[in-house]
């Protein structure tokens, strides 16, 4: 695991520490980008290993879709495709990355389906 990495963890987690219930930096703007998105307000995003995701399933197993965002210390973007995985650009803006983000989608993706009412009771 590479020294920014690291030192982007000990940042969110002193974050955390300091200012409980606040998000880390970075993240907020992009999650208003991508609920500005048509395209993205299709999907279900959640996030997982402090990166922004999209799946047509509202629970696991997640059907994941437009690839991976993650906010970086720097205060830029990080955007990485799925299948096969690799890092597709690192952009300034959290609009950018989502546009980026966008491109990643097949041309015939479907919507959310959402988990049934049976399966968690």
């Amino acid at each position: 695991m590479g020294v920014t990495k690291l030192s982007w963890r000990w940042s969110r987690d002193v974050h955390e520490i300091r200012s409980p219930g606040q998000p880390y930096p970075g993240i907020v703007p992009l999650l208003e980008a991508a609920a500005a998105t048509p395209r993205l307000r299709r999907l279900y995003p959640f996030t997982s290993h402090f990166a922004l995701l999209f799946s047509s399933r509202t629970d696991y197993p997640w059907i994941l879709q437009a690839g991976s965002i993650e906010p970086l210390r720097s205060g830029s973007f990080e955007v990485r495709r799925r299948d096969p995985l690799a890092v597709v650009g690192e952009v300034e803006t959290a609009t950018e990355a989502v546009n980026l983000a966008v491109r990643l989608l097949p041309a015939d993706f479907e919507p959310v389906v959402t988990a049934s009412a049976d399966k968690h009771k």
